[in-house]
């Protein structure tokens, strides 16, 4: 028995289409949220800043390594708010600190009172090496960077959800499900991103907290410029990520809480799915045993 592939049946888009248009689709999705952005200096970060800001939000708690880059993205974010209304706050973090990303937690709330929207974005890839090839410096920083530094974001800000029944978007990859020799600490740690964003949906799910695993896209980024063999694949928008965030936490989604969803997606067609996507608790990571099932 062949695998069951691992792409739905709907079109694969690069750019923005009218499902995700903000101006159309999406105007004013996210009015009134404040969103708390890791990663926010450059790539799917900043671009999700600036779609925020279009789409309506009131706050928007931006944080990356580099100060300085932040406070350009800052200033660049706020010209994109429609209203002009838009507060930033720029705040320089490293989010594998654990305390420091207890600390900007509680500046955010005490700048603006509430999180409504978390998304984790900020990443790290390391070379690209077979295992016994590989430094385990380099290996492990990929997963402190993807995992623990994402857990913490998650840790610090998930009670403050539960309390605006909120949004969570951890950015992965489809490299999440693929198996690329070199590749074992970036897409084992995005793997086991898929598997964060199940366990939050089941600890927090009741309690109202929405949350998805979604790739961004072949989107050349910083991130991703570092990897040569990686350029063949980068021919998407960075907006097709940016726009397609916005949508899923502006609550025409929810179904798709606990699932891994590609920003390439036509959400539109996926959500002509829908009754199959939860009858069957598809998108999600599985064991396939196919015809193991069936007893010999």
């Amino acid at each position: 028995m062949a695998p069951h592939p691992e792409v739905p049946a709907v079109t694969i888009h690069k750019d923005v289409y009218p499902g995700i248009d903000l101006s159309t689709r999406l105007k004013d999705a996210a009015k009134g949220k404040v969103v708390y952005i890791t990663g926010a200096s450059r790539g799917v970060g900043e671009a999700t800043a600036y779609a925020y800001a279009q789409a309506g939000a009131r706050g928007l708690f931006l944080t990356a390594r580099s100060a300085d880059a932040l406070v350009s993205v800052a200033e660049a974010t706020r010209k994109h708010s429609v209203s002009g209304s838009v507060i930033v706050e720029p705040y320089a973090l490293d989010i594998t600190d654990e305390k420091a990303v207890g600390e900007s937690v509680k500046t955010c709330l005490d700048r603006f009172g509430r999180i409504d929207i978390v998304v984790a974005n900020a990443g790290y890839l390391e070379k690209r090496l077979r295992v016994g090839e590989q430094d385990p410096d380099e290996w492990w920083k990929t997963m402190t960077v993807n995992i623990r530094g994402t857990f913490n974001v998650v840790h610090h800000t998930i009670n403050h959800l539960v309390a605006t029944k909120g949004y969570v978007v951890l950015v992965s990859s489809l490299g999440a499900q693929a198996r690329i020799p070199g590749r074992s600490g970036y897409q084992t740690s995005k793997h086991a991103m898929n598997r964060l964003a199940e366990f939050i949906q089941v600890e927090y799910g009741a309690a109202g907290v929405k949350v998805f695993s979604a790739h961004p896209g072949g989107i050349v980024t910083v991130l991703a410029s570092s990897e040569p063999s990686l350029a063949p694949l980068l021919h998407d928008k960075v907006e097709i990520a940016s726009h397609s965030i916005v949508r899923l936490t502006s609550g025409t989604e929810d179904y798709l809480s606990g699932r891994f969803v590609s920003c390439t997606w036509d959400l539109d067609e996926l959500a002509m799915r829908r009754k199959e996507i939860e009858e069957d608790d598809l998108l999600k990571n599985r064991l396939d045993i196919g015809s193991l099932a069936e007893a010999l």
